[in-house]
């Protein structure tokens, strides 16, 4: 959240190992009215490749807010904020069932840390694996899979730089922020660098790493963008706590291995997603000059590649 983060360029860009053939078991539960499937336990590496149908947990937004929805997510009141700026929207080219997550961001919106903005913008909740039925099989997992599909409108203004969700382990409100002695997280973010706005990167925070502030590692900046073409497009991380390897496919091509960037977090199991999304910095001069919008549909989770 601070602008001065520390950029690790060597980090990424190594090539994978190949993938590995599984054995994959477990049968799917039915989905939820809110579009909620979980799986049994299923033997995976991080470099197996699973059917998109195999995912261990989806999430949809129908219903988005009801007591129903929030226990097929596993949705905790803890850390969560913003809840004005969010509403569930219908859009026939959303994938999964069509349901979909608007978030408003002010003009001049940022953290919920700045004091002097205009006006709010953007959201945060989080997920507990703990809560679902065969959730803790995910948690104690050596590697986790996050796959959703996000949508800039067109002529998007991506301001200076901005969060996207992405997963974390430990203790809420030790993942980031500067306090994280017991959690870590990989969310996404939008940062404008070299004239290009909407840069792709990965915002790292882990008990041993955490940048020269303590206010996150930059991954990867520019390795991918972010189209505001008002289209669907589908991000993926695939986080591996043996090894620390964070790996990024867009619309199900790889952009970025960060071999090791994450290493420190083994002792710490996976427990959720991070839906985190804002402006920011902490202060006027990240946000947006004009009210803008982002949309995001079909959240799963699985323990091995989704695409």
């Amino acid at each position: 959240m601070s602008p001065t983060v520390e950029r690790r360029q060597g980090r990424h860009g190594r090539r994978a190992k190949a993938p590995v053939a599984l054995a994959t078991a477990g049968a799917l539960m039915a989905a939820t009215a809110v579009g909620l499937a979980l799986a049994g336990p299923s033997a995976t590496a991080a470099a197996v490749r699973a059917p998109r149908g195999s995912a261990a947990w989806t999430g949809q937004f129908t219903g988005y807010g009801s007591g129903a929805w929030k226990s097929a997510w596993g949705w905790t009141s803890t850390g969560s904020w913003g809840a004005a700026d969010v509403r569930q929207v219908t859009d026939p080219t959303a994938p999964g069932d069509h349901s979909a997550l608007e978030v408003t961001y002010g003009a001049g919106s940022s953290a919920p840390s700045c004091t002097d903005c205009p006006n709010p913008g953007g959201a945060q909740f989080y997920t507990r694996l703990a809560s679902l039925s065969g959730g803790s099989a995910l948690a104690s997992s050596t590697t986790l899979d996050l796959r959703y599909a996000v949508k800039f409108p067109i002529g998007h203004d991506f301001g200076k730089a901005g969060k996207l969700p992405g997963l974390y382990g430990g203790q809420i409100g030790q993942e980031s922020g500067g306090n994280h002695g017991d959690g870590w997280s990989t969310r996404y973010m939008w940062r404008g660098a070299k004239g290009v706005s909407n840069n792709g990167e990965v915002y790292l925070y882990t008990p041993t790493d955490s940048g020269p502030t303590g206010y996150g590692v930059d991954l990867g900046v520019g390795d991918w963008t972010w189209p505001a073409d008002g289209r669907w497009h589908t991000v993926e991380q695939l986080v591996d706590r043996g090894t620390g390897d964070v790996t990024v496919w867009f619309d199900a091509r790889k952009v970025a291995t960060f071999t090791g960037a994450a290493s420190g977090i083994g002792s710490i199991p996976f427990s959720g997603v991070l839906f985190s999304t804002f402006y920011g910095g902490h202060d006027t001069t990240w946000g947006p000059k004009t009210t803008s919008h982002t949309y995001f549909a079909d959240f799963s989770l699985s323990r091995s590649v989704q695409h």
